[in-house]
């Protein structure tokens, strides 16, 4: 039981630091600027976003969510295996519990791409998977993630005829020969296409100005929230979210991710997802980086289509990387450090939004910091955040906000709620 414990602290460790590698982009930068400034060049920057973009997009925040799974499908079986109602009780108050840490995320830490409310909706849902075997909770999430897949990729198909047709138009103009009405109106739509997804000046100094002063810090962080949790986009966000927790249960289930499986496994686990996931991304990468990453009629086409299947591929390749370096033996202070992160992952995961709101907002550095500088700067709050996590627990059982939501879940006569070691 120690090494399985181990195993799962151990990946919720790298998933929660991975984490922070991927929203300080987000929380450093315009919130919608997913790239560094243009043009592309070999650069610093530049570098550090195509590898992040092909080897790490989302394969992080999708191991914290098969984790997710995992943890709450630990919580079932021991509420079954009791036969009474009690811990189904606590599992759903501490689904409604991250809820409301959610919303103090974005209320209270101006963070609105805070992962939890999505987690406790998707919580409730998990009661229904309890006694589901893996192989239901396979097809249940494949299902899932194939409807995403055909939901998101459908626009895409009309965004590339219409960028299509505009570049056509648009040679046709620039060959100084007259274009139909049709043609003109084809240009005007391929142009309006690309100047969606180009933050301008303007747009960039309003959101400085939102994002560094109050009130209007809470009214940004507000409507980024509810556009990301309270709409159709939100649903999604959720369905993907529920995919990978079944996932991660099944993955539990079949003793994958408590290291109980060979090193052959992982070592397949590992190659075959990133394998996959990263000739998918790197194709689209490649493709974005000759066109200068301006909307064009490939990407848009296949995007949505293989945005899903990608990630998946590269969680799990990134899970296999991290079981296999597991068994082969981390070096002491890094397993320890990766664990003791790991075991407090609540508390990293909001300290990290404290973290970021007393940099980009208190000491002004909003929009100062490039890609390279901001990874560079996560890699300095990983260091902080591992120091603390290993003399926290020197001295508590738990982090506080891991025993805040345990207290909230069981009460204050649960055994388990202990502070202090003894």
């Amino acid at each position: 039981m120690r090494s399985r414990i181990e195993a799962l602290d151990v990946l919720r460790g790298v998933a929660v630091l991975g984490i922070l590698l991927m929203n300080i982009q987000q929380m450093g930068r315009p919130y919608f600027l997913g790239r560094p400034d243009p043009p592309v060049a070999l650069n610093a920057d530049w570098i550090v976003f195509m590898v992040q973009d092909v080897l790490l997009s989302g394969a992080m925040r999708g191991l914290f969510t098969l984790l997710f799974g995992a943890g709450m499908a630990l919580m079932l079986q021991d509420a079954d295996k009791a036969g009474r109602g009690e811990r189904v009780q606590a599992f759903a108050t501490r689904a409604f519990a991250l809820m409301a840490l959610g919303v103090a995320s974005f209320a209270v830490l101006l963070w609105p791409g805070e992962i939890l409310f999505d987690y406790g909706v998707c919580g409730l849902v998990l009661l229904l998977f309890r006694a589901a075997n893996p192989r239901l909770l396979g097809s249940a999430a494949l299902v899932i993630l194939l409807v995403v897949s055909l939901i998101e990729g459908a626009p895409g198909l009309t965004r590339a005829g219409a960028l299509r047709a505009g570049e056509t138009a648009l040679a046709i103009q620039t060959q100084g020969r007259p274009v139909t009405l049709d043609q003109a109106a084809a240009i005007f739509a391929r142009e309006d296409i690309v100047s969606n997804q180009i933050v301008t000046a303007p747009e960039r100094q309003a959101e400085r100005q939102a994002r560094t002063h109050f009130p209007q810090a809470v009214t940004w962080s507000l409507q980024r929230w509810i556009a990301s949790n309270i709409s159709w986009q939100g649903v999604l966000h959720k369905l993907r979210s529920l995919a990978f927790m079944l996932i991660g249960m099944a993955l539990l289930a079949n003793g994958v991710l408590t290291a109980e499986r060979s090193l052959r496994f992982y070592a397949g686990l590992a190659a075959g997802g990133y394998a996959l996931g990263a000739t998918a991304r790197g194709a689209l990468a490649g493709i974005g980086w000759h066109h200068g990453f301006v909307p064009d009629p490939t990407s848009a086409a296949w995007q949505g289509f293989v945005s899903e299947g990608a990630r998946l591929s590269i969680t799990l390749g990134l899970t296999g990387l991290v079981l296999l370096a597991f068994k082969l033996g981390l070096p002491r202070v890094l397993g320890v450090t990766l664990g003791a992160v790991g075991r407090l992952a609540l508390t990293n995961y909001m300290a990290q939004s404290a973290i970021a709101l007393l940099v980009f907002m208190g000491l002004g550095l909003f929009d100062r910091l490039g890609f390279a500088e901001l990874a560079a700067l996560a890699g300095v709050i990983w260091l902080g955040q591992g120091l603390a996590s290993v003399l926290w627990l020197r001295v508590f059982e738990t982090g506080p906000l891991e025993w805040i939501l345990r207290r909230w879940a069981y009460g204050p006569r649960c055994a388990q709620v202990r502070t202090l070691k003894p």
